[in-house]
């Protein structure tokens, strides 16, 4: 994370960054890394907990990310929506919670939003693309900064967070969803993505060398396309 900052300029030295954080392992290690990279960058760091109302319960994840920002110094904020539940949920739970997070990082004044996507969201995201007959403009899928929104971990896969919190002795919450077969990113991430490796080993850092090698295509057509971001293979 702290070479995506200083040498990718994901978050620039100054910057208010509002952080999104689940409680899960990806925006738990996301929320601890940042905080304690902060001081030598000037960063002031906000974060925020979106509750979507979906699953009984989930009123006490916002009371783990409270304690979280609360032992680090951090401003905390608990967001709720509403997602009525139907066709596309997942989706339609994306909306609404980046419209939340959109509103708070305004009122705080948070210049970006940090987001704890992995490499093995942007393999998934990738390959999800690719079946779903995405134009060559999709294949690149999620970048480390887009408009207002910075992933500082794009380039670190899932299970290094899941150690980090384990040697800090961090337990971060599961998020039961993620493994729910209803839903397709779930399938793809636990029965597609596991079938290619058997395959093809080392599928997952195929399909995010796949996504970076097309945004630099894209961004050589279209040199205003990553203003201030280098593309590079990440491996």
């Amino acid at each position: 994370m702290a070479t995506a900052a200083d040498r990718r300029a994901v978050i620039v030295a100054g910057e208010h960054v509002l952080i999104a954080c689940s409680g899960g392992p990806d925006s738990t290690a996301l929320l601890d890394a940042l905080a304690r990279l902060a001081p030598p960058r000037s960063w002031r760091l906000s974060v925020a907990h979106v509750d979507h109302g979906l699953r009984s319960g989930s009123e006490g994840e916002a009371a783990f990310v409270a304690g979280l920002a609360a032992t680090r110094g951090l401003a905390f904020r608990a967001l709720a929506v509403q997602v009525v539940p139907g066709a596309s949920l997942q989706d339609r739970a994306r909306v609404a919670r980046h419209e939340a997070l959109r509103a708070e990082a305004a009122r705080v004044g948070a210049g970006v939003i940090a987001l704890g996507h992995t490499a093995d969201d942007q393999a998934e995201t990738v390959l999800m693309r690719a079946l779903s007959g995405a134009s060559p403009a999709g294949l690149p899928a999620m970048a480390e900064r887009e408009r207002r929104l910075v992933r500082p971990l794009l380039r670190v896969w899932r299970e290094a967070t899941i150690a980090y919190c384990a040697a800090l002795g961090i337990e971060p919450l599961d998020d039961p969803s993620n493994s729910d077969p209803r839903f397709l990113r779930s399938r793809v991430r636990h029965e597609v993505i596991p079938a290619l490796e058997a395959v093809f080993p080392g599928a997952r850092r195929r399909l995010v060398v796949l996504a970076e090698r097309q945004r630099r295509l894209l961004s050589s057509a279209d040199p205003v396309a990553a203003p201030g971001v280098e593309i590079v293979d990440p491996w």
